[in-house]
Parts: C-alpha cells; sequence; structure tokens
C-alpha cells in the first residue's frame, strides 16, 4: 500500500504539494520519480541514502526507491560530512541521492573516506516520454522499506529499519484517529513543519498522499507572521509538526491577528509535550481550533497514541493508543495495564521495529518479550488515555529532535579543548529543551569567551545545529555517580 501509492491514475492532476508560488502534481512527482529511478544502478544494491531538503525531489526520490523495492535511507540535510560518514560506513551504503547544492560536502567525502560513493544529484536526472516507473511488486511487506536514525545513549547513532506493515500501522492509526470525515476533504490543506526524514514526517507525508491532501511547505527559518502569511494565501486547514508555533501563539494571544486565519482548525503536534494549562490558554484564545497532542517515537513508526476530540479534563493526556495497538506499564517486575499505575511505558503492535540495525546487544535493551521498551515514565487512566510524566532516558528534545548528551560530549572532548564536561537540557522561555554544556577547559589561561567561541566553532564544524550547546559553562569540577558516570544537572533537580 504504502510503497504503490504513486501507482493510482486518480489523483493524477490533483496538487501534491504547493512551494511558494509552485504547484506540484501527484503527475509532476512521478515525473520526478522516474527521472530519479533512472540514474540509480541495475546492478544488484539494497539502500540508497536521500539527502535533500523537504521538497518535491525529496517525495520523488523517496517512492522512486520504494517502487524499486528498496530501502530509503532519508537523512537531515543539515548533517555535517562527520555525522554522515559514520552512517553511510555502518549500513554499507555507496549511494546517495542529493542536490547540486551539495556537492562540495559529496565531492570531499569521496576524496576522504569513500571513493567508490555514487552521488545522484536530482537536477541531472531527465526523463524521455518512453520512460515508465519501476515497480517491484513481490518486494513483501515485513521486508525493510525505510532506516531511520535515532541516537544511541552511548553517543552512538542506532538506526531503526521500519517495514511497510510498521508505517502503514502507524499511519492509518493516525488517519482513524483524525475523524477527517468531519470536514469535506476536499478543502483539506497541510502544514507540514517537521522534518521529511522523522519518522514523523514521514507518517503525515504518507497520510496526505493517500488521502490525496495537498502539502503547504514551509520556508526554513519561518516566523509566526509568515506562517499565518501561508495559512491566509493557501487556505491552511491542519498543521502537524512540533510546539513552537503553538506556543508562540500562546505568547502572542490577545494580539491582532493581521491575516485571515479562520479556516486552520486543526493543530497536531509532537516531540514536545505541552501542558494542559498551556493548552486550556490556547483553547481559550482561539477557540475555533483544535490542538490534538500524540505520542511515539521512531521505535514505533512513530505513533503510539494521538488525542481525538479529547474532552477538557484530559488536555494533560497524550490520548489513546492507535488502532491495533496496545499499552502497558511496567513497575517493580510487573506488567500490567491497571489504571493509574506509575512506570515505564511498554508497548506492542504492528508498528513496533523487529530491532536495530545490526545492532543485537541495542535491540536487547528495548524489545523483551514482544514489548516495546519505551524508556518513558506514565499512567494510564481508567479510559485509557495515557499521562506521561518522565523519561528513563538522558535524551534532550529540541524542536522534535532527539538529542543525547553522550554525542554531545564526545563533541566536545574530541575538541582537546576540554579535559571533562556534562551535558544537559535546561527549558528556555517558552517551556522548550536546550542544549546545555557545563566543561572543564583544558587551557583555562585562554579565557572565558574564547574557549566559548573556540567550542562553538568546533560543534558547528562537527554536528547538526540542533545538537549544539547555547549555554556553555566553566566549571571546576564535574559530579559524577558511584558508576562514574556524569551526574546530570536535569537528574539532580527531578
Amino acid at each position: 500500500m504504502i510503497r504503490d501509492l504513486f501507482l493510482k491514475p486518480q489523483n493524477l492532476q490533483k496538487q501534491a504539494v504547493i512551494d511558494g508560488e509552485a504547484s506540484i502534481t501527484f503527475q509532476d512527482l512521478i515525473q520526478k520519480a522516474i527521472g530519479i529511478q533512472a540514474c540509480l544502478p541495475r546492478s544488484y544494491w539494497e539502500n540508497a541514502v536521500i539527502f535533500l531538503p523537504d521538497e518535491s525531489d525529496f517525495i520523488a526520490a523517496l517512492f522512486g526507491i520504494f517502487l524499486m523495492g528498496k530501502t530509503a535511507f532519508p537523512l537531515n540535510a543539515h548533517l555535517t560530512k562527520h555525522e554522515v560518514i559514520p552512517l553511510l560506513e555502518q549500513t554499507a551504503t555507496d549511494i546517495i541521492i542529493t542536490s547540486g547544492r551539495f556537492r562540495p560536502v559529496f565531492e570531499e567525502i569521496k576524496a576522504e573516506s569513500i571513493p567508490h560513493l555514487q552521488v545522484i544529484y536530482v537536477e541531472e536526472c531527465q526523463m524521455e516520454e518512453s520512460m515508465q516507473l519501476l515497480y517491484e511488486p513481490s518486494t513483501g511487506p515485513d521486508a525493510p522499506m525505510i532506516l531511520l536514525t535515532t541516537s544511541g545513549s552511548t553517543g552512538r547513532v542506532k538506526i531503526v529499519p521500519l517495514t511497510e506493515r510498521n508505517v502503514e500501522a502507524s499511519v492509518f492509526g493516525y488517519i482513524e484517529k483524525m475523524c477527517f470525515e468531519d470536514m469535506d476533504e476536499k478543502d483539506i490543506r497541510y502544514v507540514l513543519a517537521v522534518p521529511f526524514s522523522s519518522a514523523y514526517g514521514l507518517m503525515i507525508l504518507c497520510a496526505c498522499l493517500i488521502k490525496a491532501f495537498p502539502m503547504v511547505l514551509l520556508k526554513e527559518g519561518f516566523t509566526l507572521d509568515s506562517f499565518y502569511k501561508t495559512v491566509q494565501d493557501h487556505r491552511v486547514t491542519h498543521y502537524e509538526g512540533g510546539a513552537m508555533v503553538p506556543l508562540l501563539m500562546e505568547q502572542t494571544a490577545g494580539r491582532p491577528i493581521p491575516y485571515d486565519i479562520h479556516l486552520l482548525q486543526y493543530f497536531g503536534f509532537g516531540g514536545s509535550k505541552i501542558s494542559g494549562a498551556t493548552l486550556r490558554k490556547l483553547l481559550n484564545a482561539y477557540p475555533g481550533i483544535q490542538l490534538w497532542q500524540g505520542y511515539g517515537m521512531t521505535e514505533a513508526a512513530p505513533l503510539i497514541t494521538k488525542c481525538s476530540k479529547i474532552s477538557l479534563e484530559k488536555l494533560d493526556s497524550v490520548g489513546k493508543a492507535i488502532k491495533g495497538i496496545k499499552i502497558f506499564i511496567e513497575a517493580d517486575g510487573m506488567i500490567t495495564d491497571t489504571p493509574y499505575t506509575n512506570g515505564e511505558i511498554l508497548v506492542k503492535g504492528p508498528n513496533v521495529m523487529s530491532g536495530y540495525y545490526k545492532n543485537e546487544e541495542e535491540t536487547k535493551e528495548v524489545l523483551k518479550n514482544g514489548y516495546l521498551y519505551t524508556g518513558d515514565l506514565g499512567y494510564l487512566d481508567e479510559e485509557g488515555y495515557l499521562y506521561i510524566y518522565g523519561r528513563k532516558k538522558n535524551v534532550i528534545i529540541v524542536r522534535g529532535f532527539n538529542v543525547y548528551p553522550e554525542e554531545v560530549e564526545a563533541c566536545i572532548l574530541n575538541s582537546l579543548l576540554a579535559t571533562d564536561c556534562v551535558v544537559y537540557g535546561e527549558a528556555d522561555k517558552w517551556g522548550n529543551e536546550t542544549v546545555c554544556a557545563d566543561i572543564i577547559p583544558a587551557n583555562p589561561q585562554d579565557g572565558r569567551e574564547k574557549i566559548q567561541e573556540e567550542i562553538r566553532a568546533y560543534c558547528k564544524a562537527h554536528l547538526s545545529g540542533f545538537k549544539q550547546p547555547r549555554k556553555i559553562q566553566m566549571v571546576d569540577t564535574i559530579r559524577k555517580t558511584v558508576s562514574g558516570k556524569n551526574e546530570r544537572r536535569r537528574e539532580e533537580q527531578s
């Protein structure tokens, strides 16, 4: 079902993507996919990396790979070459689909690390009238369809293989929760403010393609003002993305909006939880908009729960399990679904991955006796609504992206500018987490400002923007646990 979405002839002339002034139909996407397929080798290969911005070329490359029965490995186009190379090596991937704007990056990778790398630039992919979509119908629903990254607790990136069955469970679970039948579906238009290369982005992307809902693209660095203008100009009805836009709306509640946004009826968001108190303020300030939280993780493709027409009494909940998914709580060694039992959240269902890519040790940590151990802490109420109150893991969530302190700490220590460091998360004035670092400088005589500047420059060259520490402090000592691990500030405060 997911792999063959481009084989539906009834949608050919429908708008699929609205990118500024450009309107891109399903037929346009198919033509792009045909051109990309023509550039891919016919010899045996398994995986191809997609390193493209969140635009129509990304969608065409994704489904071009899917239709060939192969595995797509989308990467965030903000990754540095230092982050890309280990992922290519870890998966033995030597095919990249990218844009000419990234040519210098991949020429460096070929020259320095992977000389046999085959780089396909979408601008050079042309199609002729006689060319047809390549389709391999024999690929089963349990074969790997997509690889997605998720940071590891040891600082090493883990890779999650998801099958067509995994993705479908999440996508159709989302669609079932959304009550689209309450609207005239021909009027629905989505803004998707989450990376296509994430499990969340993939799910909404597939849902919009299945339902033939046009997707309106937001430019990077968009503001609340430009968001409102986009909603007005393109008659947007639905938003899915991080919590930043709703939080900005809450901060500016009561001020006049110089745009007509009356068609915007639905906000869905994940990554960062919004408190029930904030949701109440938003609902009071914008009575025509529904705000539904959800909960998931990459290992669950990603959706686990979603709110659907939630009552005011349930605003602190992240909703109930999607169709076909069961949630349990592990407490004191016992697994239960008894209401108001506090403990680690466990998940069972067809959305759950079969294991990390060639990483049996990490797989055993999260998949036990058929349960996915999420690492999050919560409880169920008597109606099955899930409430989350903490995390067992050290993960910092920055604008919906997972950042593991160990990876940032390793980068800082590799710079040789610090003899020791600890990385932790702190909430900013909007309630979003930011990455912070306490370091013991290697050369304190250089001065605080010079050391901070050098560390920021090194992190900028080696880490994605969302992973870079926003606050760097010089300290004399760093507290350790009994086992010698860093004692994280957030843990001390909890």
